[in-house]
């Protein structure tokens, strides 16, 4: 009768065994199963203000179709891809999270070719999205504007500095990439807001709409008369926060005293005597220490306003500067979009791409050295050669496609030329 009792006991444990594992199985089989969901999205290009409630009419004249649009959730490190079809509709099949939104492409008319990028954070994907709930919500569209591929840009950025915690050799190259010559004079070399990547973005008043500025935290400007400066195709200027050989201070770093221009902010301890000081025509609360930005990576641009005079009456006229709400009383120069010519932004990590904090129309990615006090820059990647030798280099307006890191700064790198009536000639 025990041996009976017994042997039932263990029928019943291995029936008991069986059913769990089963179960299990069919837990971890549907676990295996990821629910998609499809969503659209509405990609309109914009020319005009957009207000604050993000519904603008798109400009019949930059067609968004066979735009590339990617879906990436960082939490999740998924990314999903897709492309803009008829009305401007994106479809896309992913798993629910919260995305951001990347457009990239160009597009050629009568006026030329403009770049189409664009980006939306933090956009949260629950359930399927028809194209008809893509059209009607705003939540669901993504204005982006168009910007005209230029000549001028940054093609290379020195900012982390070198150990033990020297920054004072921070250097910036401009570079003009195009075919026809490009006059310096009045140019804007702007630092923008916020300083750096942050998930905290400023709130501005909603009287400045959505994206029609970036916000600049201090400007620079390129002297001149009008012409008085003129850069020719493959030919750059440097210009630093101290144009001496820094090797003297720390023999880590590097000699840029040959700068065309330092941004010197006033310190009678410092600076470089021979080179030329670029003015400084907007900054709220100036540093007479020295002009600063962060280690960490800030985001500039390059801008130039033709239908105004600017100069620091300009951004002391009311509906030139903005202040964030809240109790700060700090002001920060509004910089029309349309004005910019070329930006970057640059991050603490590329793992920060989620805490952008400019619009994609300036910069739609961002780059990185990933770390402090290296002493490494970023510069653009070359994609041909002039004859004379001087580099053409890869513009996407998406800064994480079109630089690359380097074990150290360079001045002048890949061969750009020295403008004739430089100083860096007689050096």
């Amino acid at each position: 009768m025990k041996k009976i009792f017994l042997l039932s006991a263990v029928v019943c444990l291995f029936s008991c065994l069986a059913t769990s594992c089963i179960k299990m199985m069919q837990e971890a089989n549907e676990a295996e199963k990821v629910h998609m969901i499809t969503v659209s999205y509405k990609v309109n290009a914009v020319t005009g203000f957009v207000p604050y409630s993000g519904e603008a009419e798109p400009d019949p004249s930059f067609q968004t179709k066979g735009l590339e649009v990617n879906f990436i959730n960082y939490q999740e490190g998924s990314s999903f891809k897709s492309v803009v079809g008829d009305n401007n509709i994106v479809t896309c099949s992913l798993t629910p999270g919260v995305y951001a939104v990347n457009v990239s492409g160009s597009v050629t008319n009568p006026k030329g070719t403009y770049r189409l990028n664009g980006s939306s954070l933090n956009v949260p994907f629950t359930t399927d999205i028809t194209p008809q709930e893509a059209t009607s919500n705003p939540q669901y569209t993504i204005n982006i504007r168009p910007a005209k591929v230029g000549s001028v840009m940054f093609s290379e950025i020195y900012y982390c500095g070198v150990a033990p915690y020297y920054f004072r050799d921070q250097t910036y190259t401009i570079y003009n990439n195009g075919d026809e010559v490009f006059y310096l004079d009045g140019l804007c070399f702007a630092q923008l807001h916020p300083n750096i990547a942050t998930t905290n973005l400023p709130s501005w008043p909603e009287e400045d709409g959505r994206e029609n500025f970036v916000y600049g935290l201090v400007i620079w400007q390129f002297p001149g008369t009008g012409k008085q400066y003129p850069l020719q195709p493959g030919e750059s200027v440097v210009i630093a926060q101290e144009a001496i050989n820094h090797k003297v201070n720390n023999p880590a770093s590097y000699d840029n005293s040959m700068s065309e221009w330092e941004c010197w902010s006033g310190n009678a301890l410092r600076g470089n005597p021979d080179c030329p000081d670029m003015p400084y025509i907007f900054w709220w609360s100036p540093n007479s220490m020295q002009w600063l930005t962060s280690v960490f990576g800030a985001a500039f641009c390059l801008f130039r306003i033709d239908d105004a005079v600017v100069n620091k009456a300009y951004w002391e006229q009311e509906g030139h500067w903005q202040r964030v709400i809240g109790p700060s009383s700090t002001r920060y120069a509004k910089i029309p979009a349309d004005a910019v010519l070329d930006g970057v932004e640059l991050l603490t990590s590329m793992s920060a791409l989620n805490m952008k904090r400019i619009p994609g129309f300036v910069d739609a990615g961002g780059t990185s050295v990933e770390t402090t006090y290296i002493g490494k820059s970023v510069s653009r990647k070359v994609i041909g050669q002039r004859a004379n030798g001087s580099p053409i280099y890869q513009d996407t307006n998406n800064s994480t496609n079109d630089f690359q890191v380097n074990d150290s700064p360079a001045i002048r790198r890949d061969g750009q030329k020295i403008p004739a009536w430089s100083r860096a000639n007689d050096l």
